[in-house]
């Protein structure tokens, strides 16, 4: 019963700061069935349920312990982390389990599921070069494009209308960019901006691009979750000497997220029904760090983390010998 009271605690806190956006597109009370009849997921390892299990070994993956932990059964089920992601807590608010399967682990024949698929894959970024044996965002939306032809052709033709609602209904949610950035931290240049142009422009051209080919498949509704302090994840501190920051990976974040904004802000005027949610991770961590008791949560620092590293690898510390009786209240930093 514990547990149960602070994961809904947990999932409000989240979806609070999820839906904090411009366009308040979602509120909380609006995530339904009704309201949102599916959910497509796309992006890396911040929103993968378990596609990279179905990859070669070389992928990232996180289907053994202590991945899952606080997971229904404590099950590895490919989440990047010890229990429910984002996407996890939408759909719960929508009515459903958990978020929709992940698009690997479906049959030909079940590849139409009516509540969505998820497509993203850890390790995977907006450029085609960024990650190794993992599925490209450009690949997450071609399946996704047999997904919707596969959904029109098995609706009789007075139907097809039907499908294309929907589609314009349904939840487009990406949370993507991270890695393409730290393809490029051994190239920045402190305090130079034209740098961060050069690396930031084509990754949100080539965002761009995939959004509106998606929107030309009928989507409507996009969510998008923008980079946070890329340059205080556990991989990055632990190849400074102090443990600190890097203020140059972090300021890169920051002019990619307000680039991502100012995209969506773009597409909103030039796409006509084109509506979109903007999750600043970036604003939100800065917020959390400042007042981590406010959000309920404790610094947690210790030789039992799983340091996750540029483009999906990852580096373990120490080893968990066993489950510390307050893990789901910590927040690593």
């Amino acid at each position: 019963m514990k547990q149960t009271s602070f994961l809904k605690n947990k999932m409000n806190k989240v979806l609070f700061f999820l839906l904090l956006c411009h366009h308040l597109l979602l509120q909380p009370e609006a995530l339904s069935a009704a309201t949102l009849p599916a959910i497509y997921v796309f992006g890396d390892s911040t929103v993968d349920v378990g596609n990279n299990n179905y990859l070669p070994d070389d992928a990232p993956k996180a289907n053994f312990p202590p991945y899952g932990i606080d997971y229904w059964g404590q099950n590895s089920t490919g989440r990047f982390c010890n229990g429910f992601l984002v996407v996890d807590f939408i759909a719960m608010t929508m009515g459903l389990a958990a978020s929709p399967p992940p698009f690997l682990s479906l049959s030909k024949a079940k590849r139409t599921p009516r509540r969505g698929v998820n497509f993203a894959s850890a390790g995977s970024g907006i450029l085609p070069t960024t990650g190794n044996d993992v599925i490209a965002m450009s690949t997450q939306i071609r399946d996704f494009e047999g997904v919707a032809a596969d959904l029109a052709l098995g609706t009789r033709t007075n139907n097809k209308k039907r499908v294309s609602a929907s589609l314009n209904e349904s939840l487009f949610f990406f949370s993507v960019g991270s890695n393409d950035l730290f393809a490029f931290a051994a190239t920045l240049i402190p305090g130079n901006d034209t740098r961060m142009d050069e690396i930031v422009t084509p990754i949100i051209d080539e965002f761009k691009n995939q959004l509106k080919m998606l929107y030309g498949m009928g989507a409507r509704k996009f969510a998008v979750a923008g980079t946070g302090l890329l340059g205080c994840i556990p991989a990055i501190r632990v190849l400074d000497p102090s443990y600190e920051c890097n203020a140059d990976l972090n300021y890169l974040s920051m002019h990619f997220k307000n680039a991502t904004e100012a995209l969506l802000e773009d597409l909103c005027i030039s796409l006509h029904g084109f509506k979109y949610s903007f999750a600043d991770a970036y604003e939100m961590s800065i917020r959390i760090d400042a007042d981590l008791q406010e959000y309920g949560d404790h610094i947690y620092i210790s030789e039992l983390a799983l340091v996750h590293g540029a483009m999906g690898r990852m580096l373990r510390i120490g080893e968990a010998k066993r489950r510390g009786p307050v893990l789901t209240q910590h927040h690593i930093l």
